[in-house]
């Protein structure tokens, strides 16, 4: 089977740091499946705060094009200057066209490519696959002019709590492109943001989205590094070796609410804990963070890593007393089901996202979003209590039997596009015979 694959997310985690394991791991599991895929790739970020370009992705195996955005330029520079006019951030008019501009330019910058694929290479495709809201009008259009069915991956929404207002279409029409353009598949992935629900809300049909939970990328083997070797391995100084290690995965942005993280961390240190907050992950958030610890007195009880390629994940889990994850849209993510797969005790924000998946008082400590005074009196007592930490370890290890592996979660990805395929095939021989 034969798919081309128009991606606006650079595949950052395929060249060994950081990114969206889920983009990395959807593409690894079409490769097993013995698809023979062609990707099309952005020439810049998106949304990075520098001007920058998409390297092909270094240890792909696949065909890699990089889309020329020689628009892009002008539309990064306008939206830094907006930004530093505003105080920071974008307001609501801007940002609406700015996005919209975007989104259309990408789209002729990716059609540009696909035809020249098409019509100057004479390739054919079985399926358009297009990842994120950003890539699906020309997943859509590419579809429909080669003559093949198109899917739309959306990886989480931010539409949930707006879809009772008016006009949400029109007020984001980006993001409700990922569900308003007429894909033969979309394919959400459920992370706690409620896809489900506005795809019900903008009524598309139940036979035509999928809902799915992202897997793990389990290690073929348990990480055996001690402490110290992982230290030296990462060039990481500053961490301590007796501290109790506290740590976090995520991109720091602002959503991701590390600030709360580092309130608690200081609350912990007045009150005698030997702990750290071990802090994995890169994002413009970082320079304001790293101030703010300061201002608060744990400088040095925040250890920061940058970005960390994924194998090291597994191994700083496996070295951990404990993850901490406060997130302000959700926090049912990739890092959080690694944490679980690990045995680690979770200090966590109440989140009905993750209701299913942490418990108070069995595998996790929970506390209000607004009362950084109780996420500190958390991460006190399960740094402090032994034997609650191990209690919540062994919750959280039959808590992991319940999670798919990437290998299963996307087995049945790889069935469903199959069914398509050969249902848009069966279509088309039909008509032939009409």
């Amino acid at each position: 089977m034969r798919i081309l694959e128009v991606s606006a997310l650079p595949v950052w985690s395929m060249a060994g740091k950081g990114g969206m394991p889920s983009l990395r791991e959807t593409l690894r599991g079409h490769e097993r499946a013995g698809f023979d895929i062609a990707l099309i790739l952005p020439q810049y970020h998106l949304f990075a705060d520098r001007l920058e370009q998409v390297s092909r992705g270094e240890g792909l195996s696949l065909e890699v094009y990089l889309a020329r955005m020689p628009w892009f330029p002008a539309l990064h520079a306008a939206r830094q200057v907006c930004k530093r006019v505003c105080g920071g951030g974008l307001p609501t008019p801007a940002r609406w066209v700015l996005n919209l501009l975007t989104f259309l330019l990408l789209t002729g910058s990716f059609l540009r490519v696909a035809f020249r694929l098409r019509y100057r290479g004479r390739r054919r495709f079985d399926l358009v696959y297009a990842h994120s809201q950003y890539a699906s009008l020309a997943g859509w259009i590419v579809g429909r002019l080669f003559r093949a069915p198109n899917v739309t991956r959306l990886y989480g929404t931010f539409l949930a709590d707006l879809m009772r207002k008016p006009l949400v279409s029109l007020r984001y029409p980006v993001a409700a492109a990922g569900f308003r353009v007429p894909s033969d598949r979309i394919i959400c992935t459920n992370d706690g943001t409620r896809g489900d629900e506005v795809a019900r809300a903008l009524r598309i049909a139940p036979e035509r989205f999928c809902f799915w939970q992202n897997g793990l990328d389990l290690p073929d083997k348990p990480p055996h590094e001690d402490r110290r070797q992982l230290a030296e391995r990462l060039k990481v100084s500053g961490l301590r070796q007796e501290a109790k290690w506290v740590v976090s995965c995520s991109r720091l942005s602002y959503w991701k609410r590390i600030d709360r993280m580092i309130e608690a961390l200081r609350q912990a240190r007045h009150a005698g804990c030997d702990c750290q907050l071990v802090l994995a992950g890169e994002g413009g958030e970082r320079a304001k963070l790293q101030a703010l610890a300061r201002q608060l007195g744990v400088g040095d009880d925040a250890v920061w890593l940058g970005a960390v390629a994924h194998d090291d994940v597994w191994a700083l889990m496996h070295a951990a007393d404990l993850f901490m994850i406060t997130n302000d849209v959700t926090n049912r993510c990739n890092p959080l089901y690694e944490a679980i797969a690990s045995g680690l005790p979770v200090v966590s924000v109440e989140d009905p996202s993750t209701a299913d998946l942490l418990s108070h008082e069995d595998n996790a400590l929970l506390a209000s979003r607004d009362d950084p005074e109780a996420l500190g009196r958390c991460l006190i007592r399960i740094c402090g209590d032994s034997r609650l930490a191990e209690r919540m370890g062994q919750a959280q290890r039959r808590r992991a039997e319940g999670l798919w592996s990437w290998h299963e979660r996307m087995a049945v990805e790889v069935k469903e596009l199959r069914a398509l395929v050969a249902g848009h095939r069966a279509d088309d021989a039909r008509e032939n015979r009409r």
